[in-house]
C-alpha cells in the first residue's frame, strides 16, 4: 500500500486499528470457578485413588479421566473466541501437565511406587500445579 492510496489517511487507518478484534477478553467468573473446581477434583480424586490401591482398571480410568480434563482445557482456550494466542511459558504449561500425569499414573495404572501419603499428595500435586500454573496464566490478560 502506498502512502496515496485511497483509505491510507491517518483516520482510516485508526479506524481500521479500532475495528480489530480484541484478544484481550479475560475469562468469565465461572470459567475461573469452573478451573479451580476442575483442579481440586483432579487433585483430590488422583491422591483417593492412589491411597486407596485401586484395581488397575479403575487406576487407568482415573489416568484417563485426569487426563480428559487437560485436554478438555486445552480444547476449550484454543478454540475460545477472542483468546490471544499461547505465549511459550504457557505451551510449556500446557503441555506439562498431561506429561507430569505419568507421576501419578505410575501407582494408578502399575501399582508401584512409593504407597505413603506423603508421596502420593506429592504426585498428584505435580500434575495439579502444573495445570494451574496453565489455566492462571490464561486467565492473565
Amino acid at each position: 500500500m502506498t502512502h496515496d492510496a485511497p483509505g491510507s489517511s491517518p483516520a482510516d487507518q485508526l479506524a481500521t486499528i479500532a475495528a480489530a478484534p480484541d484478544l484481550t477478553r479475560p475469562a468469565s467468573t465461572a470459567e475461573r470457578v469452573a478451573g479451580i473446581g476442575t483442579l481440586v477434583v483432579l487433585y483430590a480424586g488422583l491422591v483417593a485413588a492412589m491411597e486407596f490401591d485401586l484395581p488397575r482398571a479403575a487406576g487407568v480410568g482415573v489416568f484417563v479421566l485426569g487426563l480428559a480434563a487437560f485436554i478438555a482445557w486445552n480444547t476449550h482456550h484454543i478454540g475460545a473466541a477472542r483468546r490471544r494466542p499461547y505465549t511459550r511459558v504457557e505451551s510449556a504449561a500446557r503441555f506439562g501437565g498431561p506429561v507430569l500425569m505419568a507421576i501419578p499414573g505410575i501407582s494408578l495404572v502399575f501399582g508401584d511406587g512409593p504407597g505413603t501419603l506423603t508421596a502420593h499428595l506429592v504426585a498428584a500435586a505435580v500434575p495439579t500445579v502444573a495445570g494451574a500454573v496453565h489455566l492462571v496464566l490464561r486467565w492473565r490478560r
